[in-house]
């Protein structure tokens, strides 16, 4: 897979999350104000990407000789935490978030794996972390489309719940294989190759970009889905 191929299929994916997110929040909108925190989410997502994309053009995601804590992983954990805090504080933005077959189907960006079983093949990451992390992303997206059409029924929604968790899951493994098998102090798998192509640019934009905010997506359908209070919820599971 050539350079300018890789950064093609890593970038695409991310303006067409930011556009789609963008989008279900506009489409989702009934007042003034909730255009308006539309908007503002949306630039905000997109500021979001382009600072992130030119951080790891910069290496500023490469582990230093001796750093005991990954970049990576500082950094999933500061944008979690951001993410959490915008949501809490505000009522318009989780309500712009409450439909759940929208939700679900921005995961369709994790076809990606496909990209991280390619790169495993010509030896440029580690099995142990392209395997579980390729494979459990291709499943969630292929099941995506499914999930999002059955979420009228109990049935549908236990499904969801299901899928959710999975889908965290895959997430968690993915991230705790790609910091262990990456030169550092927390290394703990000496694989070859590493998985040291994770934290340069293009393919650094997924543990920093896509995965903190499928995480969230993801928790915000859990929330929502096993009956927690949220801003206009779409429907009531005691109506089925």
């Amino acid at each position: 897979m050539s350079t300018s191929f890789l950064v093609v299929a890593v970038l695409g994916p991310t303006a067409v999350v930011v556009a789609a997110l963008f989008v279900v929040l506009w489409k989702k909108r009934t007042t003034r104000r909730e255009g308006r925190v539309a908007l503002a989410s949306g630039a905000t997502l997109a500021v979001w990407a382009v600072i992130t994309t030119a951080l790891a053009h910069q290496g500023f995601f490469q582990a230093a000789a001796g750093e005991t804590i990954p970049p990576v992983g500082l950094n999933l954990a500061v944008v979690l935490l951001a993410l959490a805090l915008c949501l809490a504080v505000s009522p318009s933005l989780r309500g712009l978030r409450s439909r759940q077959a929208s939700l679900i189907r921005l995961h369709l960006w994790r076809f990606e794996g496909i990209v991280f079983l390619i790169l495993m093949a010509e030896g440029r990451v580690p099995a142990l972390w392209a395997l579980p992390a390729g494979i459990g992303d291709i499943l969630v997206a292929a099941t995506a489309p499914w999930i999002a059409r059955n979420l009228e029924t109990l049935q549908g929604r236990r499904r969801a719940i299901t899928w959710n968790l999975l889908g965290i899951v895959d997430l968690v493994v993915a991230v705790a294989l790609g910091v262990m098998t990456n030169p550092g102090g927390a290394q703990v798998f000496m694989t070859v190759p590493t998985s040291e192509m994770l934290t340069r640019f293009p393919l650094a934009l997924v543990p920093t970009f896509l995965v903190p905010l499928a995480f969230t997506l993801h928790v915000i359908s859990l929330w929502q889905l096993l009956g927690g209070t949220w801003a206009r919820p779409e429907f009531s599971i005691t109506n089925h």
